[in-house]
């Protein structure tokens, strides 16, 4: 049995992603949300485990490390062995044929919206915008029910550069307009327009298959800039950090006796 947390401790989670890394250091005190206490991002990269080491240096004391990995497993093994970190249960039955293979920040982002849910949800809707997409559903007694995958705005950007012969590389930025008045813009459009288009149904019919239809919708990620201006979502909660709020309950869980 892990030992029982401390009334007060720090924890550093770290949220490993395609393109970047996130890591936040919090105060953890029984009976108390979690406070923010320090902040890093850096590129997912080789030497990753450098800087972040050189990062908790100049950081608050650290007593735990937590860590939640979709990049190449040997950035999670840098970082492992430079933070000696851990990857902790996220506490979820997972719905899903293959539960070894759903993506660990799916899953401690659908752990985080938990537990931000109001007593009589019945569960939550979660969009995870970054490199990827994903919509995941979640019921409230704990089971991940599994969602979709779909390209970020920079994928989508990229594979149309490389799975064509003249078409540019174009930057995404928020505000496009759906008319295109020339390849670059008609590009743009395609992309954020498209993008915006398919959160907006991929997040409604998991809902709808889930049986949540009409359950809170929790947006996190890089890119979810993109569904916020405009929203695309009347009433969902944008959480930044929805990653490390479920990576920190795991750590509590796993310390609980």
């Amino acid at each position: 049995m892990p030992p029982r947390m401390p009334p007060r401790m720090n924890v550093l989670t770290g949220d490993l992603g395609n393109s970047r890394s996130k890591f936040r250091a919090w105060s953890v005190e029984d009976g108390r949300a979690p406070r923010l206490i320090g902040s890093a991002d850096f590129d997912t990269a080789p030497g990753l485990g450098a800087q972040v080491r050189a990062w908790r240096a100049s950081a608050p004391r650290i007593d735990a490390v937590a860590l939640a990995n979709v990049a190449s497993p040997a950035i999670e093994a840098e970082l492992l062995e430079a933070l000696a970190a851990r990857a902790p249960d996220p506490g979820l039955a997972i719905a899903c044929r293959a539960p070894e293979r759903v993506g660990r920040d799916r899953l401690f982002a659908a752990r985080g919206a938990l537990e931000l849910l109001a007593d009589d949800a019945a569960g939550a809707i979660v969009i995870d915008a970054g490199t990827a997409l994903t919509v995941d559903a979640v019921r409230a007694d704990r089971v991940f029910l599994g969602g979709a995958i779909a390209p970020g705005p920079a994928l989508l950007a990229q594979a149309l550069a490389d799975g064509t012969a003249r078409l540019p590389r174009v930057t995404p930025r928020t505000g496009v307009a759906a008319l295109g008045r020339d390849t670059e813009e008609a590009l743009l459009a395609g992309v954020v327009i498209g993008f915006r288009g398919a959160a907006r149904e991929l997040a409604r019919a998991v809902a709808e298959e889930s049986g949540l239809a009409g359950a809170p919708l929790f947006l996190t990620g890089g890119a979810c800039g993109f569904l916020i201006d405009p929203p695309v979502f009347a009433a969902a909660r944008h959480v930044e950090d929805l990653v490390h709020l479920g990576l920190l309950a795991a750590c509590r869980d796993s310390a609980s006796p």
